[in-house]
Parts: structure tokens; sequence; C-alpha cells
């Protein structure tokens, strides 16, 4: 997303109280990208607080023009409504005004009023939820690794994931003039579910199986493929990274684990964010789309295994050291999903 240089209400309101904070211009423009997904640029912060300092006011300078229908209460109605329900359109905007402000204005006005308010259609952006609960020991985690400079020389990162036939990516491109061109796709796609690790040192080997996994069959994998790595890669002492699913910590996988010497670092629930193989499965699964385009079992079973490949100790060091971006992101939203 480009750089907002046209700064809505919200956006000044969310400057003007962090400058009577003690912020500086640039702390303000990294805040209103990491809390609020608003990109800016310093020069627009910097001509906004200006232009503030000497009228005094953070609306614009009346302009010249026919006469506004639409006066400042009506605008911060919009504004309202538009951060109670971003999803609002123009037509229950309108109503809305009918019944709090008794205005009656048509929908081209609205929408531009909204315009000029600052808010334009976009693309949601989704993310992990986090409960409550979890947000805590979120935060708690990522400061604590933050405090104590982690570097994670030792950890293994791991995970499952489900790889399906897709032949297609999201966006391609078309000639102007010609009608969009239409792409099959599958209602049930066939799928394998794969398991794998990485660390500084490179990654385990990748297993590819079908069907349903519980406790008994992780232990298998784990034993085929983990255990081997570890005692090739990492004899003088290894921490494991794996989600709290289930048949991860059940009693039995436990047990398991104390008897072969795997060493579990407990990690906090719902944070695939802070996973870095998940960046790895998501290049994967784009592989897979725009370059094997599978039909059947074997296409597919093969373009994983060479990706697989090239999942060198260079690009795995690169996932790891965004967990250096998420952190922050993490302690800056309280635990929350960080949007990474």
């Amino acid at each position: 997303m480009p750089p907002v240089s046209r700064l809505s209400l919200f956006v000044r309101h969310r400057i003007v109280n962090m400058k009577q904070r003690g912020y500086k211009i640039k702390e303000i423009k990294e805040k209103l990208y990491l809390e609020d997904g608003i990109p800016t640029t310093r020069w627009a912060i910097s001509r906004f607080l200006k232009r503030r300092e000497q009228t005094g006011s953070s609306f614009d300078r009346p302009k010249t023009g026919r006469r506004q229908k639409l006066n400042f209460r009506h605008m911060e109605i919009i504004d309202e409504e538009m951060l109670k329900n971003d999803e609002l359109t123009a037509h229950e905007l309108r109503r809305i005004l009918q019944q709090k402000a008794d205005i009656e204005v048509s929908v081209d006005v609205v929408t531009r009023a909204r315009r000029k308010l600052g808010w334009t259609l976009q693309g949601s952006k989704y993310c992990q939820m986090v409960r409550e609960a979890n947000k805590q020991p979120r935060l708690k985690f990522s400061l604590d690794c933050i405090c104590s400079n982690e570097s994670f020389n030792d950890v293994i990162f791991t995970d499952e994931s489900t790889v399906k036939i897709q032949q297609h990516i999201s966006k391609s491109w078309g000639k102007k003039g010609r009608p969009r061109k239409h792409k099959a796709v599958v209602k049930h796609p066939f799928s394998v579910h794969v398991w794998a690790g990485i660390s500084r040192k490179g990654a385990t080997k990748i297993a590819i199986f079908t069907g349903r996994m519980n406790s008994l069959f992780y232990q298998m994998i784990l034993e085929r493929y983990l255990t081997p790595f570890i005692s090739a890669v990492y004899p003088g002492g290894h921490r494991l990274w794996q989600d709290n699913d289930p048949k991860h910590v059940s009693k039995s996988t436990v047990e398991w684990m104390t008897q072969n010497r795997v060493k579990h670092w407990q990690t906090p629930a719902e944070s695939p964010d802070i996973n870095p193989i998940e960046n790895v499965w998501a290049g994967l699964k784009y592989h897979i789309r725009k370059n094997v385009k599978p039909k059947i079992k074997d296409d597919l079973v093969k373009g994983i295994k060479e990706y697989w490949a090239t999942v060198t100790p260079e690009l795995c060091n690169k996932y790891i050291n965004h967990i250096y971006k998420v952190m922050p992101a993490v302690v800056i939203r309280k635990g929350a999903a960080s949007g990474y």
C-alpha cells in the first residue's frame, strides 16, 4: 500500500495525541503503521503539525466554491459510524444521517464526505484469532525473547500443513479490451499433509502423508524425521518449537519426548505468526500453484519434494530472522495478532 499523504481526521487526532505525549515524528510514523496499519510519510506528518500550529485547528482551511451540505457534526457522525463498522455502505450511512441528524442528502454526497474523511475501500487483511487469555502469554514470551537477545541458534521450528492440488495464483494479467479468462477450480481438490522443521543449520527431511494424524502417528514422524536430524545436527542440545495441538502435548507424546530426550520449548498458544515455518509453507503453496500446477497426486508430491530441496540453511535463516520483526509488533499490540 502506498504512503498516505492526505491524512484523515482520525489520523490527525492520533498524531496530535502522540505529539502531546512526546513522540518524535519518526516514532509517530512507525506507530501509525504498526498499530493502525496506516502508511504515511514524515513529510505529511510534519506538514500537518506545522499547519495546525499556525491555525490552531486539525481541520483543513475552508475552501471557496459551492456551499457544503454536511457540517462538522455530520462529518463526525460518518466518521464515528465507520469506526464502529468499517463495512457500512453509503446507502446505510445515508439512513443513519437521516435518523441521527434529520438531514436528507444523496448517496453521492455521503460517498464524497466519507472519502474526504480518509476512508477508502480496500481488501481486508486477515490474521489469526488470539483470545484474551493468550494475549498476555504472547506478550511475555516476546518480551523475554527481546530482552534476552534470543538468537534461536538451537531451536528447531516444526509444524504440519495441508497442500492441495491447485493450478492458479490469486492474480493474473489480462489484455485491455478482452474478456477476463475463466480459470476452472476443482471443488474438492486432492490434498496431502506435510510435516517438517527448519533451524539455523538447515531443514529436516519433509514427511508427506494422507489421513488424520493422532498422537501415535505424530510420534512415529518425530522418530523417523526429527530424532535423526537432532543426532546429526544438534548433538550438543536443542529446543523443539511446536504448537499446542492436542496430539503434540498429549500424555503419550510428552512421555515419548522424555524417553527420547526431545526437549520441547514451551511457546504461547495461538502464535503461528511467531513460527517462521508458516512462511515456508506459504512459499511451498505458492510454488505449487504457480510453477508446478499439478493435476494428479504424483505431480503434487514431486513438486513438494522439488521445493523442499531448495530450502537451504540460508533460506531457513532468512525466515527465522523474520521473528525479529514479528515480536516487536506483538509487544506493541499487547499480545494481539502482529499482522505478519
